[in-house]
C-alpha cells in the first residue's frame, strides 16, 4: 500500500501521527539549545612556557625552537607557529581535521616531557592548552562596592567560588581590582648599621610563624599529640618580629622598617562607563546552551546582591542578547517565508484553501526536521534557521505540484478522495525524483572537513532532512487535506489573462531566437564572461561582517609599560569612546603594556558598527606612541582575527634581515593614501638592560653569578617573606626598598648585593628586541597593517602589495600568505570541490533516470548560465564574494535543473505523444510549462526575499546566499525559457530521432502539468 493510500485510507491514524508529530516537535523545539552558531571544534594546541627574566629573542632561541623542533614532527600537525615574547613562550599547533584531538594531546604531551629536559633550568614546565573556539566568555559583570568593602577579596572569596558551582560553567576569570597586602619598607641605611640584609630579615621573619609537631606525651590514661606553634596575625605583632644584629643585639623589625598596610601595583585597571570596577568573566561548559548558562549566572547574582547589600554588579556583555535577537530576526524571516509562499499559491490557484493546504503541511515538515535535529544534537542557530528559510521555498514545490495535479484530476474526477489518489499518482514519480536531485547536492556538503564542514554541515543535513520531511508531507497530508478542505481552483483570473499576453509574446520572440541560433549563444555566452568579470571587481573574503553592535578598541605600547601609565593614554581614548551618542556601554581594561575598550552599542543606533568604527580611526590617527587596532568585532571576526585595514606578511629565515624589511616597508607604507596608522605584530621596538655578571667578580665576593642575580632581583622587585591570616583572608608580606631606590638604570651599579656595590662584579648593556619574535612553519614571519576606514580597505591592500614587489628586499625575504590567506584558499578549494562533487552528482541522478548522458549534460547547461543573475545581483548589492556565497552557488546546483528537466520534459511530450515538430514541440512547451516554472520559481525566490535583504540583527552572515540564490534562479528561468530551445535545437535539430528516450514513469515531472493540459 503506497503512503498516499494510506493517508486516504486511514486518515485518522494519519491525523493522530501528525498531532504525535506536532508533540514532540514542539517538545524539541523547546528543548533545543539557542546558540549563534554551531558548535565548532578547532584542531588546534597551545603550548605555553613560562621563561622568567628572558628577552623575546633568547625565548626564541632557547625555548620555541627547541619546542618546535620536537613537536613539528608529530603525526597529523598541519602547521606549527610559534609567538616568544619578554618571560613567555607560546607554540600553536595546527592539526588535520582528521585527527582525534585527544590522541593528539597525548603524543603532544610526550613530546613535552622529552624536550623538557632540553629547557633552560629556570624555564617552567611547558603546559598544554586546548584552543576553544566556543570559550569566549558568556557574560561579564562589573563589579563594585558601595560600603567601602574590598570588592577584590569579594569576589575572589565568595563571588567566584559561587559561580563556579554553577553546573554549566566552565570557568571564571576575575580581572581589575587592586590587592591588598603587607608592606615591610626597608630602611637601608638602618640595615647597613646593624649589618642586616634583605635575606637575613626574610629568614628571620619566616621563623616566626610556623607549626611543628614535636611528638606524644602522656597524659593521665591518654596520648596526647602535641605541636609547637607560632603565629603572627597583626601589623603589630610583625613590628615585634625579634631579630639578630651582626654583632649578636637583639632589635625589632620595626627599627629597621616601616611595617604597614599597602596595596599592591594592579596587573591591571578596569573601568565600567567611566567608573572603575573589578571585570569578572564567565565561560560556560561548550555543551552547555548559552542562554541557561546566563539564566543560572544572573540567578546566582541576585541572590549574592541580596546577601550582600553593598555589593554593586552590573552585566557589562550578554551573549544570550545577540543569540535571542538573531534568532528571533531568522525566525521573522522563516515565518515571512511561510506566509509569502502561500500567498504566491494563492495569487496562482485563487482559493485561500489551497494555500493553506500547502501552508499546513509546512510547519509539519518542519517539525519534524525539528525533532531529527534535536536527537542529532544540533543547536537552533543562525545556520540551521537559514537552512530552514533555504528549505521552505524547495519545500512548497512538491506540495504545489501534487495539489496542482489533484485540481486538474478533479477536473476528470468528481470525487475529491479519487482525485487526490489519482492525482498525486500521477506525480509521486516525478517529485521523489527532483528531491534526489535537490538532496544529492547537499551529501558533499554533509561530509566535509575543515572549518566549511564545522560551519556547514549542520545546514546540509537540515535541509537533507526538510526536503525528505516535505516529499512525505506531500505525498500525505496534501491528499489528505485535498479532501477535507475540498479546495476550488478558480479559472478566470487576471494572471491567467496576463499569462496568455506573455505566451503570445514568448511564441513570437522565441521563433525569431530559433532562427539565430549563434547569435542566441554569442550573447549568453558574452553575459556569462562578462559576469565572471564583475567577479574581479568583488571584494572576496572568508566570512561576511556581522553587525553584532559591538567595537573593540586595542591598544599597543612599548613593552613593559605600566598599567598606569597606560591608563593615562587610554583616558582619552575612553573620553572618545564616552562621547558618541551611538554608545550604550563601554568596559575599559589597562594592563602591563596594553589596554582595550569593548564597546557596546545601542541597539537603535544612527550609525552601523563599522562607520563608528571608521569614525574612531579617522579622530586618532595623529595619535602617537601607541598601535591602535579598532575593529568591529563578533564572534565570527574574533575566529578570524580581522584587522583595522590592509596588512601583507613578510618571511625570511634571517631575523636581521626581516627586521630590516619590515622597517623599510613600515616607513614607506605611511605614504599610501588612506592608510591612517602603520603597525606590525612584532610590535615596537624595546629596549632591554642587560646586567652581565663576571663570575670570578661575583665568587671573589663570596657568592655565585646566580646568587648575585637572584640578590638584585630581590632588591628591584622585593621579595615574599611569609603570608598572615587576618580575619579570616590570607595576604603576603613583602619586604622593598622604598620606591625608586633603585628602578633608576642611572644608579643601578650604585646598588649594594650582599653588602657588595654592584658596580664591582657586573656591567650594563643596552640592547634593542621586538616585543614578539613569531616563527611560522621554520621561517621568521611578521604582518605589516596600514589602518584605515573600511572603505579603502581593498585599495590600500593592492597599494601594500604593489609596495611589497617595488621595494628591494634581502634576499632571504618574501611575501607570504598569512593565516588569513591560507585559510580562505583552503576553505574555497574545499567548497569548489563540494560544487564539482554535487554538479556530477546531479549529472549522475539525471542521467540514470533518462538513460541519457547527452540530455543530462544540455540540463545541466542551465547552471553556469545561472551565474550570470547570481554574480550580477552580488555585484549590484555591493555585497563580497564569501564562502556563504559559494555555498548559495552550490545550492543552485540542485533548484535550477528542476525547471530545465521540466521545460524538457514537456518538449519530449509534445514530440512523443503529439508527433509535434521539434521547433513548434520547443515553443510550445515553454508556453505550456510557464505556469509551473513561475509558481515553483516565484515561491523559492520570494521566500528568499527577507534573507537577501539582510532584515533584522544577525541575518548580514546568510544575505549573500540569499542574493545568489535569487538571482541564479531568476537569471536561470529567462535562460531556460529562452536559450533552452535554442541548446536543444542544436542537439537534436539535425537528427530524424524526437529526442531520447524517457520512460513513462518520469512523464509528469516536478511542477509538471497533467497530460491534458500538455494536449490541450
Amino acid at each position: 500500500m503506497s503512503l498516499t493510500k494510506f493517508s486516504l485510507k486511514r486518515p485518522v491514524t494519519t491525523l493522530l501521527v501528525v498531532l504525535a508529530l506536532a508533540v514532540f516537535g514542539i517538545s524539541s523545539l523547546l528543548g533545543l539549545r539557542l546558540e549563534l552558531m554551531p558548535d565548532m571544534d578547532m584542531p588546534v594546541m597551545m603550548v605555553m612556557t613560562i621563561y622568567p627574566g628572558a628577552d623575546p629573542e633568547s625565548v626564541e632561541e632557547l625555548v620555541s625552537s627547541e619546542i618546535e623542533g620536537k613537536v613539528g614532527a608529530l603525526s597529523g600537525v598541519d602547521s606549527v607557529t610559534t609567538y616568544s615574547q619578554e618571560n613567555s613562550s607560546m607554540v600553536l599547533l595546527q592539526y588535520d581535521y582528521s585527527v582525534d584531538t585527544n590522541d593528539a594531546y597525548l603524543d603532544l604531551r610526550a613530546a613535552l616531557d622529552s624536550v623538557e629536559r632540553s629547557l633552560p633550568d629556570d624555564c617552567q614546565s611547558p603546559i598544554v592548552m586546548k584552543m576553544d573556539i566556543n570559550s569566549m566568555p558568556s557574560m561579564m559583570y562589573s563589579l563594585s562596592t558601595t560600603d567601602g568593602s574590598d570588592v577584590l577579596s569579594l569576589a575572589n572569596d565568595e563571588i567566584v567560588p559561587e559561580l563556579k558551582a554553577v553546573s554549566s560553567v566552565a570557568s571564571v576569570e576575575v580581572s581589575g581590582g587592586r590587592e591588598n597586602y603587607i608592606q615591610v619598607k626597608l630602611d637601608e641605611e638602618a640595615m647597613n648599621q646593624y649589618g642586616l640584609t634583605m635575606s637575613s630579615i626574610a629568614q628571620y621573619i619566616a621563623t616566626t610563624d610556623f607549626t611543628v609537631p614535636i611528638g606524644s606525651l602522656e597524659q593521665g590514661t591518654q596520648s596526647i599529640s602535641a605541636i609547637s606553634t607560632a603565629d603572627v596575625t597583626t601589623v603589630e605583632d610583625l613590628r615585634e618580629i625579634p631579630l639578630f644584629t651582626a654583632t649578636g643585639s637583639l632589635i625589632h623589625l620595626s627599627d629597621v622598617a616601616d611595617v604597614q598596610w599597602s596595596q599592591k601595583e594592579p596587573d591591571s585597571i578596569s573601568r565600567y562607563n567611566g567608573e572603575e570596577t573589578l571585570t569578572v568573566s564567565v565561560t560556560k561548559n561548550q555543551s552547555a546552551s548559552t542562554l541557561g548558562v546566563v539564566r543560572d549566572v544572573r540567578k546566582t547574582m541576585e541572590r549574592l546582591q541580596k546577601e550582600h547589600p553593598g555589593l554593586v554588579a552590573t552585566a557589562s556583555y550578554d551573549a544570550s542578547d545577540m543569540i535571542l535577537l538573531a534568532v528571533k530576526s531568522v525566525g521573522s524571516t522563516l515565518l515571512m517565508g511561510v506566509i509569502l509562499s502561500m500567498l504566491v499559491l494563492f495569487i496562482f490557484f485563487g482559493d485561500w484553501k489551497a494555500s493553506l493546504i500547502v501552508g499546513s503541511a509546512m510547519p509539519i515538515s518542519l517539525l519534524v526536521t525539528v525533532i531529527v535535529m534535536a536527537v542529532a544534537g544540533f543547536s537552533l542557530n543562525i545556520i540551521t534557521l537559514g537552512a530552514l528559510v533555504i528549505a521552505i521555498g524547495m519545500m512548497v514545490d512538491s506540495s504545489s505540484v501534487v495539489l496542482e495535479s489533484c485540481f486538474r484530476a478533479k477536473d476528470k474526477k468528481p470525487g475529491f478522495r479519487e482525485a487526490a489518489e489519482i492525482g498525486t499518482r500521477g506525480v509521486a514519480g516525478s517529485i521523489v525524483a527532483s528531491t534526489i536531485t535537490t538532496v544529492v547536492v547537499y551529501l558533499p556538503l554533509c561530509i566535509q572537513t575543515g572549518l566549511t564542514g564545522q560551519i556547514f554541515g549542520q545546514l546540509g543535513y537540515t535541509i537533507i532532512i526538510a526536503m525528505l520531511a516535505s516529499l512525505i508531507s506531500a505525498l500525505t497530508l496534501v491528499p489528505l487535506f485535498f479532501c477535507i478542505f475540498k479546495p476550488q481552483e478558480k479559472k478566470e483570473l487576471k494572471l491567467n489573462g496576463f499569462l496568455d499576453k506573455v505566451k503570445g509574446k514568448y511564441d513570437r520572440l522565441e521563433r525569431k531566437l530559433l532562427h539565430k541560433k549563434k547569435l542566441s549563444v554569442l550573447v549568453a555566452v558574452v553575459l556569462l564572461v562578462m559576469s565572471f568579470g564583475l567577479v574581479a571587481l568583488m571584494k572576496v573574503e572568508l566570512m561576511p561582517a556581522m553587525d553584532e553592535g559591538t567595537i573593540s578598541v586595542a591598544a599597543a605600547f612599548r613593552s613593559g609599560t605600566k598599567a598606569e601609565e597606560v591608563d593615562k593614554k587610554m583616558q582619552e581614548l575612553e573620553a572618545m569612546v564616552a562621547a558618541h551618542e551611538d554608545v550604550d556601554s563601554y568596559t575599559l581594561t589597562s594592563s602591563k603594556g596594553s589596554g582595550t575598550i569593548s564597546v557596546n552599542l545601542k541597539e537603535n543606533r544612527k550609525l552601523s558598527s563599522q562607520e563608528v568604527a571608521d569614525e574612531w580611526l579617522e579622530e586618532t590617527r595623529d595619535m602617537t606612541g601607541v598601535q591602535l587596532d579598532i575593529t568591529v568585532s563578533s564572534q565570527m571576526s574574533t575566529m578570524m582575527l580581522t584587522s583595522s585595514g590592509g596588512s601583507v606578511t613578510l618571511a625570511s629565515t634571517n631575523l636581521d634581515d626581516l627586521k630590516e624589511a619590515v622597517s623599510a616597508l613600515q616607513e614607506k607604507a605611511w605614504n599610501i593614501p588612506g592608510v591612517l596608522n602603520v603597525s606590525s605584530d612584532a610590535g615596537e621596538g624595546a629596549t632591554q638592560i642587560r646586567v652581565v655578571i663576571d663570575p670570578l667578580d661575583a665568587m671573589a665576593h663570596g657568592m655565585t653569578p646566580v646568587q648575585a642575580a637572584g640578590g638584585l632581583y630581590s632588591m628591584i622587585s622585593g621579595t615574599e617573606a611569609m603570608t598572615i591570616t587576618s580575619n579570616g583572608e590570607e595576604y603576603s608580606v613583602m619586604l622593598e626598598y622604598p620606591e625608586g631606590t633603585y628602578t633608576k638604570a642611572s644608579t643601578l651599579l650604585d646598588a649594594s648585593v650582599g653588602g657588595v656595590p654592584l658596580s664591582e662584579m657586573a656591567t650594563l648593556q643596552y640592547t634593542d628586541s621586538q616585543q614578539t619574535v613569531m616563527k611560522q612553519n621554520g621561517k621568521y614571519t611578521t604582518t605589516i597593517t596600514a589602518s584605515c576606514v573600511s572603505e579603502d580597505t581593498d585599495a590600500v591592500d593592492a597599494a601594500l602589495d604593489k609596495l611589497v614587489a617595488d621595494t628591494k628586499l634581502p634576499d632571504s625575504v618574501e611575501q607570504t600568505k598569512d593565516t588569513m590567506d591560507e585559510m580562505m584558499t583552503e576553505t574555497f578549494t574545499a567548497i569548489g570541490k563540494a560544487i564539482a562533487a554535487a554538479v556530477f552528482l546531479v549529472f549522475l541522478v539525471m542521467a540514470m533516470q533518462f538513460e541519457s548522458p547527452k540530455y543530462s549534460l544540455m540540463v545541466m547547461l542551465s547552471i553556469p548560465f545561472s551565474l550570470i543573475g547570481s554574480f550580477g545581483f552580488l555585484f549590484l548589492s555591493g555585497q563580497s564574494l564569501t564562502m556563504i556565497s559559494m555555498m548559495g552557488i552550490m545550492m543552485l546546483v540542485g533548484i535550477v535543473v528542476n525547471n530545465g528537466i521540466l521545460y524538457v520534459d514537456g518538449v519530449h511530450a509534445l514530440m512523443n505523444e503529439e508527433g509535434l515538430g521539434l521547433e513548434d514541440a520547443l515553443i510550445e512547451s515553454g508556453k505550456t510549462r510557464l505556469r509551473p516554472i513561475l509558481i515553483t520559481t516565484l515561491t523559492t525566490v520570494i521566500s528568499m526575499i527577507p534573507m537577501s535583504l539582510g532584515l533584522g540583527t544577525g541575518t548580514e552572515m546568510m544575505q549573500s546566499m540569499g542574493i545568489i540564490i535569487i538571482g541564479g534562479l531568476t537569471a536561470s528561468t529567462i535562460l531556460i525559457l529562452l536559450l533552452m530551445p535554442v541548446f536543444y535545437l542544436m542537439a537534436y535539430g539535425n537528427k530524424k530521432e524526437k529526442g531520447p528516450k524517457k520512460p513513462r514513469k518520469w512523464r509528469l515531472r516536478k511542477h509538471g502539468t497533467a497530460e491534458t493540459e500538455v494536449n490541450a
